[in-house]
């Protein structure tokens, strides 16, 4: 008899075919371009400084829809036990950690610098893909990786909306998704649990410990009660749009992981940051251009595109060279 966590694996015994593997990537690609664009409206457009009370609320959703859906037998997940609750700590470590700092550099950044500084998650992936996995990509996409960093290095000394708060954040935001995506992809194949398993059970331990946090690291519980747009109809409509979206970009980023890998997640972030560079431009009035700074963003989205490429090409030819095995 199968196991509740045996019939939720999203792999076929075959493997998943590319037609899967492309809408993984661009399932993720389109929810993180979506959900950046709603927490940047939550904070800047509708003044809501609240990221430890957003994150919480997003937590909450997303347990509350894994469990509807499980209820209806669209979702499945296998009960928690304390030894697998001590095998994926560290990740529900790294997903804090990558939550809250994501949010609260965007209060800071505008969404093209937030963008061009968190594509230094490329080369932490790319050196922990050679550590765990054994894996190093070619001298092309290494090469995009230069483009990409000297995009970020000159962006930054060139920001006009110059945040050291906001820096630091980012910086946090981008070591802890490397983990985060790298840890996926470890405790996948160490604990033989299913995506969907994973998923519900990192909400539910990351609870405690966001809670804990936003008691006594901030003053948000006491304050928030004091913000004056809490029965803005429209306001309560983009929060709920962005809690809801971190459900789905969750789920996402473990399929597309999971069923590709952490480089190609990379990979995907890369194209989608061209995307929302372009509409953050656009859409919020909180960038101060110079000719400087333009070229760091021009730069780093170029890198991007480059390592898109070179990685897509890369991947090409293993496939090309495991049908000929």
């Amino acid at each position: 008899m199968k196991s509740a966590d045996s019939r939720t694996n999203l792999h076929d015994l075959d493997g998943p075919s590319t037609s899967k593997k492309l809408l993984a990537c661009l399932s993720y690609g389109t929810v993180s371009v979506s959900i950046t664009l709603f927490n940047k409206a939550v904070f800047s457009v509708y003044g809501f400084h609240y990221p430890n009370s957003v994150t919480t609320l997003q937590i909450l959703v997303s347990i509350l829809y894994m469990n509807l859906l499980k209820g209806v037998g669209l979702f499945h997940f296998a009960p928690l036990t304390a030894k697998g609750a001590r095998q994926i700590l560290p990740l529900v470590f790294c997903w804090w950690l990558y939550v809250v700092s994501g949010v609260t550099a965007l209060r800071y950044l505008t969404v093209p610098m937030f963008s061009v500084f968190r594509r230094s998650t490329t080369l932490i992936v790319v050196v922990g893909e050679f550590f765990m996995f054994h894996k190093l990509p070619s001298k092309s996409c290494l090469g995009s990786i230069v483009v990409m960093l000297t995009g970020a290095i000159i962006a930054g000394a060139t920001d006009l909306t110059y945040s050291l708060p906001g820096y630091i954040w980012v910086s946090i935001c981008a070591i802890s998704t490397a983990m985060y995506l790298l840890l996926i992809r470890a405790l996948k194949d160490s604990t033989g649990l299913s995506e969907s398993s994973l998923l519900y059970h990192n909400n539910v331990l990351s609870l405690p410990l966001m809670a804990s946090y936003l008691l006594a690291a901030t003053n948000e519980v006491q304050t928030v009660r004091q913000y004056p747009q809490l029965n803005n109809i429209w306001f309560l409509l983009f929060l709920g749009v962005s809690a809801s979206q971190a459900f789905l970009l969750n789920l996402c980023i473990f399929r597309c992981t999971t069923i590709n890998s952490p480089l190609a997640t990379t990979i995907t972030g890369q194209m989608k940051d061209i995307i929302t560079t372009g509409l953050g431009m656009i859409l919020f009035g909180d960038v101060q251009f110079s000719s400087k700074n333009l070229l760091g963003i021009t730069l780093g989205l170029l890198g991007g595109i480059l390592y898109s490429f070179f990685g897509y090409m890369e991947r090409q030819r293993q496939k090309q060279q495991q049908d000929k095995v």
